[in-house]
C-alpha cells in the first residue's frame, strides 16, 4: 500500500519509474507514502526544474494513484470505482444505480440528492490532486463523466456547462474554510482583492423611468451623406406621412435608413415621449420589427413562431402547476383545429416562462390592468374571467406611454417579439425581476450569443 510506504520505499519507486536522480530532494523534504499520494502538479515544479521530468513524474504518479485507489476497492466495497484511462472517480452505491439506469433525476432544473451526490463525487475526486483545478482538469474530467455516462450530456454549448458550472461552484464553497491551507492562502494572496465579494449599492426596484443603456460619447453622429438640415427634413417628412391614414410606409422606410445613427443617439438622450413624439412611426410593429432586422439581422417574430413553437409544449408541461396553468390547459382543450391549438400553445408557453424561473410575471405581462413597473410590459385587456388566452386587445406600455397601435392583429406571440424589440431600440436594461426569462429568449428562441445563466441551461435542458 503506497499510503504506508517510507521515504526509503518512495526512493525506491522513484529508481522503478527511472526518476532516481532527485532522490536527494524528496529525502531532503522527507516525502513518505501518503504525501506522495497527496502530491500536486504545484509541488512537483519544486522537485523538478525540467519540465519534461515533471510530465513524466505526474503521470507516473497518476498511475500510482490509480493502482492505489484500486487496491483500496478490493479490500472495501463501500464505494464503486468508474475508470477512465489514468483517473477513476468513485461513486456511491446509490448514486451509481442512479447513474446506470439514466435516472431522470440526473437531469432535472433543480437540485436534488442525485445531483448533489455527482458533485460531491466529482469533487472529492479533483480535490484530491489540488483545490484549484486548471481548465484542463475539469475539462478532462467532464469529457470523461460523458464518455462514461453519455446520456448527462446537455443539449446546449459543450455538452456540460451547467455541470461544469456547478463543479466549479462547489469548489469555491469548499475553499472558503480552508484559508488554513498553504496552497489556498497562496491563491487567495495572489488573487484576492481587498473589494472582492462586495455587493454593489443596492438601488430602488422600481425606477420612475426605465434604466437606459448610455452609447458611448461622440461628436459625431451624422448620417453618411446628411447634415443637420436635411437630418430635420427627414424627421418632419417621417412625422407627416405617419399622421396620414394610408401612409407611404416605403417612404417612411428610407426616411428611417438616412437617419439610423442620429435616431439612435435621440434616443439615448431623451425620454420615451419624447422619442415617440420625434418618431412616432415607432409605434408601428411593422417598423419595430425591421428595425430590429437591420440591426441584429434576425427575424425576431419568425424566431417565435418557429423556435418557440418546438419548445411550448415541454415548457407549458414543466411550468409549475398553479391555477393559471389550470386555465390554460383548460382553453388549449376547447381548441377546435390543431392550427388553433399550436398557435395557443405558444402562447400559453410564453405567459408561463417567468414562472420556471419564479420571477414576476407582471414585469412581462398584465392582466387588465396598468404595468406597475415602468419597463416594457404586454397589457392584455378584455379577458374574460381573467384568462389571458380570451384577451380581446393587446398593447405594449413603457413608462406609462402605449408604445404600438394596435390593428387588432397583435396576439401574444407577436407581442412578446414587440417587447424584445422595445429593450433593444429603447437601450432598455432588463429588470433583475425577468433577467432570466429574457436570457431564455435571448439565447433558445432568438438565438443570439452571449453567456446564459446555469439555472437557464438548467431548464432548457430539461425540456
Amino acid at each position: 500500500m503506497a499510503e504506508q510506504w517510507t521515504t526509503t520505499e518512495v526512493c525506491q519507486w522513484l529508481d522503478e519509474v527511472s526518476l532516481g536522480h532527485v532522490k536527494p530532494a524528496f529525502i531532503e523534504n522527507e516525502v513518505d507514502g501518503p504525501t506522495l499520494l497527496k502530491m500536486t502538479e504545484r509541488m512537483s515544479e519544486r522537485l523538478f526544474p525540467k519540465i519534461k521530468e515533471q510530465i513524466k513524474f505526474m503521470s507516473a504518479l497518476e498511475d500510482l494513484k490509480s493502482h492505489h485507489d484500486i487496491s483500496e476497492h478490493e479490500i472495501s466495497q463501500t464505494t464503486l470505482v468508474v475508470p477512465h484511462s489514468s483517473t477513476a472517480v468513485r461513486y456511491p452505491p446509490f448514486l451509481m444505480s442512479a447513474l446506470e439506469k439514466e435516472d431522470p433525476q440526473l437531469k432535472a432544473p433543480t437540485k436534488n440528492k442525485f445531483k448533489n451526490a455527482l458533485i460531491q463525487a466529482l469533487f472529492d475526486h479533483l480535490s484530491q490532486k489540488t483545490m484549484y483545478p486548471s481548465h484542463t482538469q475539469y475539462v478532462d474530467l467532464m469529457r470523461s463523466v460523458l464518455m462514461s455516462f453519455p446520456f448527462l450530456r446537455e443539449k446546449y454549448g459543450s455538452g456540460f456547462d451547467a455541470l461544469l458550472e456547478s463543479l466549479r461552484n462547489k469548489f469555491k464553497k469548499e475553499r472558503k474554510p480552508l484559508v488554513h491551507l498553504d496552497e489556498v492562502a497562496r491563491m487567495k494572496e495572489k488573487y484576492s482583492s481587498s473589494i472582492a465579494g462586495c455587493k454593489r449599492a443596492s438601488t430602488n426596484d422600481e425606477e420612475p423611468v426605465c434604466s437606459k443603456t448610455k452609447m458611448p460619447a461622440s461628436d459625431n453622429f451624422e448620417d453618411d451623406g446628411e447634415d443637420e438640415h436635411s437630418i430635420a427634413q427627414h424627421v418632419k417628412c417621417m412625422q407627416m406621412e405617419s399622421r396620414k391614414l394610408r401612409p407611404n410606409l416605403d417612404l417612411i422606410r428610407q426616411r428611417l435608413k438616412r437617419t439610423k445613427k442620429y435616431r439612435a443617439e435621440y434616443i439615448s438622450q431623451h425620454s420615451t415621449k419624447e422619442v415617440l413624439c420625434q418618431f412616432p412611426c415607432l409605434r408601428r410593429p411593422i417598423f419595430l420589427l425591421e428595425e430590429m432586422n437591420n440591426s441584429t439581422h434576425i427575424d425576431i417574430d419568425k424566431c417565435v413562431l418557429s423556435n418557440l413553437r418546438k419548445l411550448s409544449p415541454q415548457l407549458v408541461e414543466k411550468a409549475p402547476n398553479t391555477d393559471l396553468k389550470q386555465m390554460l390547459k383548460r382553453t388549449l382543450a376547447l381548441c377546435e383545429t390543431e392550427v388553433e391549438r399550436n398557435g395557443q400553445m405558444v402562447n400559453a408557453a410564453i405567459l408561463l416562462l417567468p414562472s420556471l424561473f419564479k420571477e414576476k410575471e407582471s414585469a412581462l405581462y398584465v392582466i387588465n390592468q396598468d404595468p406597475p413597473h415602468p419597463t416594457p410590459a404586454i397589457v392584455l385587456k378584455d379577458c374574460e374571467n381573467g384568462n389571458p388566452l380570451t384577451s380581446g386587445s393587446i398593447s405594449i406600455r413603457m413608462d406609462g406611454e402605449d408604445m404600438v397601435e394596435d390593428d387588432g392583429g397583435i396576439d401574444i406571440s407577436l407581442a412578446v417579439s414587440l417587447l424584445y424589440s422595445m429593450y433593444q431600440i429603447y437601450n432598455v436594461a432588463y429588470p433583475k425581476y425577468l433577467r432570466k426569462t429574457m436570457a431564455f429568449l435571448e439565447a433558445f428562441v432568438f438565438k443570439r450569443s452571449g453567456p446564459v445563466p446555469i439555472c437557464v441551461k438548467r431548464v432548457y435542458n430539461s425540456l
